[in-house]
């Protein structure tokens, strides 16, 4: 900075002096000559100290505009690129996050938590869990005891297992104990392989049997983030960097930590057995919004973002390198001092002009005329350019609001199809003047309505637990909307549907999702019977008077037979007949948490000589004899 500026400083100095050398002797009339030439001098020596300082001061601002501009439009995409790294890290932690509840549907699990000593059933359940995580992905899946033992492994044949392993020390484990669930990263005690836990407890009947636990890897983030330009960190609660673009910045804290801090690392190994030395990053800069300017060890300056992720407990960081933002500044800064000089010889050459030359005022005039009118091109320019920029930025936006709204297409689009017939038979019936007809239209219209908000609840259902309270819903009503949702399909595949209901069923449960089991279930007919010659689906809801008043009912269909290996474990997460890509083996398996979650049970068996029956068994809502009679 000190280089260049030098040498634009002289610049107005020597032409301003030569040119005042071309100036006449300026005379006082009645004064000696010497006494007029000493106040001249004078005065263009001020004159080109004050235009040295206007060239400073130009270079200056023009330097600090342009580095601040620049700086603004570093955290301004940084921010772009932490919400999507933020997005994709999000994303691929909650992939696994449902997966340990998922054991707790497994009897053979509780049957080893049972007899934790049963080595066959250790490496029953290791298998199990091995076959499990082949479809997940995830780096490890383990059931632990209550005492911390690890009893089995998806990588129970791998060297580094943590099977027989006390964990207790770990937080996920005494997280998952009182609260139910617990999530920790840390590395690998056996393995020396950093990942996150995710850590889930096992009830049965209320009591904590045991902690299921899935080990995610987040390796691939930090290779990824390694062949992009600037430098991401992600950092944990205690500020210590636990995945990092250079090798160099890994477990190390950004600050010192505390003594507390490291009791607590201590006893829960998180880092393994590095060292935690501070990266003596120096903060040249704080702004709001978590922005800073450091300079490193090294002596690179650095912009640095951050963004909240895994519900606030880490933070990513990225860290642009301010040396091409600066560089840019000091040429701006240069232009700028160029540019008053420029100016400055303008003036002075136009002062000098209109003091000898009069009559070279037209010509002044039509200088001026002229800069004028570049000034005016240059700013019709300028907003031309920025009227450009908001239609990038609204396309970007529109371009993410499109990726967005992909995701809900899928769902909607058979409400939606039926919601184009309806309407479309609406008209056809007004115009042949139907006009009763037309209402049962447009009342279907106001029920597809409402069925699109409830399917929008719908999508939550894998990621939530629903804490609507149960109620009296009608099975004839369920089943009707069921199939109405499934009308396309059972057109299309020419399937013969027959319903037998008892009048006046009611059952106490959760309308949308008695819905969404029926669903299933159909659903899951519907592709039983695709390669058979008769199609035929038999939909029957009867009252059973055993020991408790409950409703059965039941479902069959003409297609094949079910394989007696998977009639077994049919409500097992992971167990399907389907071809690869068809399906994850997760709708029995949802269908049944929630009859369970109603108070009832969903059973399956084959008939003879073929197809096969499912039968939902709930329990039969209380409902006033006059408000039955109602109804």
């Amino acid at each position: 900075m000190r280089e260049w500026s030098s040498l634009v400083v002289g610049a107005p100095q020597f032409v301003l002096v030569h040119k005042m050398a071309e100036l006449p002797s300026l005379t006082i009339k009645g004064s000696p000559e010497v006494t007029s030439v000493a106040p001249s001098s004078t005065r263009w020596l001020v004159r080109g100290a004050i235009a040295v300082a206007l060239v400073v001061a130009a270079s200056w601002l023009g330097y600090a505009v342009a580095f601040q501009r620049g700086l603004d439009h570093l955290r301004a995409a940084a921010q772009q690129r932490l919400a999507v790294e933020a997005a994709r890290l999000d994303g691929h932690l909650s992939r696994f996050e449902y997966l340990p509840s998922l054991l707790e549907t497994s009897p053979s699990v509780f049957r080893l938590l049972d007899a934790p000593s049963d080595p066959e059933l250790r490496k029953t359940v290791s298998q199990y869990l091995k076959s499990i995580n082949l479809l997940a992905g995830a780096d490890n899946l383990y059931v632990l005891g209550v005492s911390g033992d690890t009893l089995a492994a998806a990588d129970f044949e791998q060297p580094g297992t943590p099977v027989g392993q006390n964990l207790s020390y770990r937080p996920y484990m005494s997280e998952a104990l009182s609260k139910g669930r617990g999530a920790f990263f840390g590395v690998g005690i056996t393995s020396a392989r950093a990942g996150y836990y995710l850590s889930y407890a096992l009830k049965d009947g209320g009591e904590t049997r045991g902690v299921a636990t899935v080990k995610v890897n987040l390796d691939s983030f930090e290779r990824a983030w390694r062949d992009i330009e600037s430098q991401i960190l992600l950092v944990d609660e205690r500020r210590v960097t636990i995945l990092a673009s250079r090798d160099e910045w890994r477990y190390r804290p950004m600050a010192p930590l505390s003594l507390e801090m490291r009791d607590d690392i201590s006893r829960s190994k998180p880092y393994g057995n590095h060292d935690l030395t501070p990266l003596g990053w120096t903060v040249v800069a704080q702004s709001e919004g978590g922005a800073a300017r450091v300079t490193t060890e090294s002596g690179t300056s650095y912009t640095v973002s951050e963004l909240p992720i895994n519900r606030g407990l880490w933070k990513l960081v990225l860290l642009d390198d301010e040396s091409p933002t600066r560089q840019t500044a000091l040429i701006i800064g240069a232009m700028s001092g160029l540019a008053s000089v420029v100016a400055l010889l303008a003036v002075g050459l136009v002062v000098q002009r209109r003091r000898e030359i009069k009559q070279r005022l037209a010509n002044q005039a039509a200088l001026q005329a002229a800069n004028d009118m570049l000034e005016i091109r240059v700013q019709e320019r300028t907003a031309e350019l920025r009227a450009a920029q908001d239609e990038l930025v609204h396309a970007g936006k529109l371009a993410a609001l499109g990726e967005m709204s992909a995701g809900m297409v899928h769902e909607l689009n058979q409400p939606l199809a039926a919601l184009q017939t309806a309407a479309d038979n609406a008209i056809l019936l007004v115009d042949r003047g139907s006009i009763g007809d037309a209402r049962g239209n447009l009342t279907r219209i106001g029920e597809l309505i409402r069925r699109l908000g409830r399917l929008t609840g719908q999508l939550r259902v894998f990621a939530y637990k629903s804490s609507s309270p149960l109620e009296a819903v009608s099975v004839e009503h369920a089943v009707a909307e069921s199939l109405k949702i499934l009308a396309e399909r059972v057109k299309e595949g020419g399937v013969a549907v027959v319903t037998d209901l008892d009048a006046n069923l009611c059952v106490a449960a959760d309308q949308t999702r008695l819905e969404q089991l029926l669903c299933n279930i159909v659903a899951n007919a519907l592709d039983a019977v695709e390669s058979v010659e008769r199609k035929s689906i038999l939909i029957r809801a009867t009252r059973e008077e055993e020991q408790t008043a409950r409703c059965r009912i039941a479902i069959s269909n003409s297609g094949p037979a079910i394989a007696s290996d998977v009639l077994q474990r049919m409500f097992e997460p992971f167990v399907t007949t389907k071809p690869a890509g068809k399906g994850l083996g997760l709708g029995l398996m949802l269908s049944n948490h929630i009859a369970r979650s109603f108070g009832g049970e969903l059973r399956a068996q084959n008939l003879k000589p073929s197809g096969a029956e499912f039968v939902v068994l709930l329990p039969l809502a209380d409902i006033p004899e006059a408000a039955l009679h109602g109804r």
